[in-house]
């Protein structure tokens, strides 16, 4: 493979020329030796991070196929690449190759769809691009469809880069057997920079304004996809992503947003730069614009991320007759998809039937909290959606069980109604409780909450972090894990884990006991 031979004689370049230069041979000890070969690996790896600076990345895996992505930065051509999967990390023996491309009109991003892989298999890959090796990443196909093996996912949601280091991502790189990230949107944060308390000394948005134009949202990806325990995460593990407001603008819907003003330009135009920008920086198959798709691992479970942002959402209620307006008026999805949902949710024959779901769907009072700050109801999550939240909250019983995996709220719930539980994941950064109010007050608050609240079963509105999920025959096992300080530079490590068990048939689902 000449990439290869070209990038090992591009390493060995310079110490050939300094031995040659001598004017006595250098005797080759095992000292030397060493020496040599912590050189050669050095410079393979800022030849890496210099030629790749945004990592490489997997996602969307079928039990046959994966997707591969990186990007190159200030591509003004065409570039041609050459990428490479392999059954084990030093590419002994190469599975399967390819080649590919990318130019301007694609921001320099690069994706290719690895096929004819087995299933259930863990992979390693990696692109080559004038002579130069990017880092190495480790993916992993899905089940066979008649599969009965135990799933985990790891669950994630809420990056903001200004409020804090990304410690959450660096430790689920970590956790070697996750099958997959679930990622529930809030990947990108369009504002400004924010002069806000709770904001990181020397971690600004850039550019330094609100994004609106494509180049604009390609630059913040850029940025994001710069930060080192992003990449480690997405090196580590396939991902399976769908955007929620942020990676448009602050609640966003099908034909505006509460944070896209006139004088920002045609909102048609901003969301179409938004989700174009989306799919070139996202490890995701491109056959499903919509946003919604499924993905089956094996008779486990049966997967489907659902869009309620773009597809159908109209605008947030304004008040009660609003929220409890006639579905065929007023709701989260288009009236196809919300069908393929019910289809899916019906015929499927797993163990499991898992939503990727946006915002909180079950119901919440938060008018039981002393504080001006929090409306009696999120209008902008189902409860704002009272027909379309009914409308599911009547199927779920006869399609049962189901298990819902939802982002966006900054804080760790734990639901349980008729035929379904639902899991959400707190933050990676964003804002929860803690920065508003005293951390004692903000314990308070989750207890009365859970109290008043017959259906919460578990709460955290204090602390950042990420969800596990792992699917066996007998029970589910969902793992709240915390770090414990992202507003300090060093790889902080988890502080405690909260565990809660899924018991598919039985009344009450879930329960602190296995």
């Amino acid at each position: 493979n000449p990439p290869i031979l070209g990038g090992f004689f591009y390493s060995c370049r310079m110490p050939l020329l300094i031995r040659c230069s001598i004017s006595r041979p250098i005797g080759f000890t095992p000292r030397l030796l060493v020496v040599f070969a912590v050189f050669f690996m050095l410079k393979l790896t800022l030849n890496a991070q210099s030629a790749f600076p945004y990592g490489v990345a997997s996602g969307d895996p079928h039990s046959e196929s994966v997707v591969l992505w990186t990007a190159l930065k200030d591509v003004e051509q065409t570039e041609h690449l050459i990428w490479e999967c392999s059954e084990d990390p030093d590419f002994k023996i190469i599975y399967t190759s390819g080649s590919a491309t990318t130019c301007a009109d694609r921001g320099g991003t690069v994706k290719v769809l690895a096929k004819g892989l087995q299933s259930g298999r863990h992979y390693y890959y990696r692109f080559w691009w004038n002579e130069q090796v990017s880092p190495i990443g480790r993916t992993k196909t899905t089940p066979e469809p008649n599969a009965m093996e135990p799933v985990k996912l790891g669950v994630v949601s809420c990056a903001y880069l200004e409020a804090g280091f990304f410690h959450a991502y660096a430790e689920l790189a970590q956790i070697q057997e996750v099958d997959a990230v679930v990622h529930l949107g809030d990947y990108i944060y369009e504002y400004g920079p924010s002069k806000a308390p709770w904001t990181v000394a020397g971690r600004r948005h850039f550019p330094e304004n609100e994004i609106v134009s494509l180049d604009d949202y390609r630059k913040r990806y850029a940025q994001y996809r710069l930060d080192p325990s992003l990449q480690s995460l997405h090196a580590a593990h396939p991902m399976i992503p769908i955007w929620d407001d942020h990676e448009i603008a602050n609640n966003s819907y099908s034909d505006g947003a509460d944070n896209h003003q006139a004088v920002e330009g045609d909102y048609r135009e901003r969301r179409s730069a938004a989700i174009k920008a989306y799919y070139e920086w996202l490890p995701v198959r491109e056959n499903a614009p919509e946003g919604y798709r499924s993905f089956r691992f094996g008779q486990m479970l049966d997967l489907l991320m659902m869009e309620t942002r773009l597809d159908g959402r109209t605008h947030s209620p304004s008040d009660e007759a609003a929220r409890e307006a006639p579905l065929e008026v007023h709701h989260m999805m288009s009236d196809t998809q919300r069908q393929w949902v019910a289809d899916r949710l019906q015929n499927s024959t797993a163990a499991y039937r898992v939503l990727g779901n946006q915002t909180i769907f079950s119901p919440l009072n938060l008018g039981v909290l002393p504080t001006k700050r929090l409306q009696s109801y999120n209008a902008d999550a189902w409860d704002g959606y009272l027909a379309e939240q009914s409308a599911f909250t009547d199927l779920f019983p006869t399609v049962a069980p189901v298990v819902i995996l939802t982002g966006d709220s900054h804080c760790s719930w734990g639901f349980e109604g008729k035929g379904y539980v639902e899991l959400c994941t707190p933050s990676i950064t964003s804002f929860n409780f803690d920065e508003f109010t005293h951390p004692l007050i903000a314990r308070i608050a989750g207890t009365w909450l859970k109290r008043r609240n017959a259906n919460l079963e578990y709460v955290n509105v204090r602390d950042h972090g990420f969800l596990l999920v792992e699917f066996t025959q007998e029970s589910a096992k969902a793992e709240w894990v915390y770090v414990r300080n992202i507003k300090e530079p060093l790889n902080c490590k988890v502080s405690h884990q909260r565990v809660r068990y899924v018991h598919p048939w039985t009344s009450n689902m879930l329960s602190k006991s296995k």
